[in-house]
């Protein structure tokens, strides 16, 4: 049954991961490395540059790659890693699992559908949510202290000596 559950859990990480690939396509309806790296690793064709635009005003998009490529990229995702989902299973656990098979790649395709359709936020919030992004929570020892002056005669700190260069009392 881990088996199982380790395939299940790359399923659904993956699925999450096209949505987010897809949705950082930028301009609307064009394309990026990444997005154009995961239709060629899937097979997918992508639609043709002509119809990209349109197909995203017929979804009222505001963001993103073309509804329907996505929904493409995410059915070929689902079916290429549907056998090793159900490698390890019984008969009847099987049927369970196609079933939430089906459920996650429709529940996929209507979270993407819904936030591409969201008004997008420009400016500083944009900003502020790459950098939090970015950061990476433990990978400092901890905050630094630093003296601004000498505890013993209130001397402006001027170097990065640990002694006063007034008095000489240690920092």
């Amino acid at each position: 049954m881990s088996a199982f559950l380790v395939a299940w859990g790359d399923v659904v990480s993956g699925a999450h991961g096209l949505v987010d690939q897809a949705l950082e396509v930028d301009p609307l309806g064009g394309t990026s490395v990444a997005w154009s790296a995961s239709l060629h690793q899937l097979n997918v064709r992508p639609i043709a540059e002509d119809d990209r635009l349109p197909a995203c005003q017929k979804n009222k998009q505001t963001k993103g790659a073309p509804v329907p490529e996505v929904h493409a990229v995410l059915q070929a995702f689902v079916t290429s890693k549907r056998a090793l989902v159900l490698a390890t299973l019984t008969a009847e656990q099987r049927t369970v699992a196609e079933a939430g098979l089906v459920t996650l790649l429709e529940h996929a395709k209507a979270h993407y559908a819904q936030k591409a359709s969201e008004p997008v936020k420009r400016g500083l919030f944009k900003h502020a949510k790459v950098t939090a992004a970015k950061h990476q929570y433990g990978t400092t020892s901890g905050p630094e202290v630093y003296v601004m002056e000498c505890p013993v005669c209130r001397g402006p700190r001027q170097t990065e000596a640990l002694s006063c260069v007034f008095c000489g009392a240690d920092l």
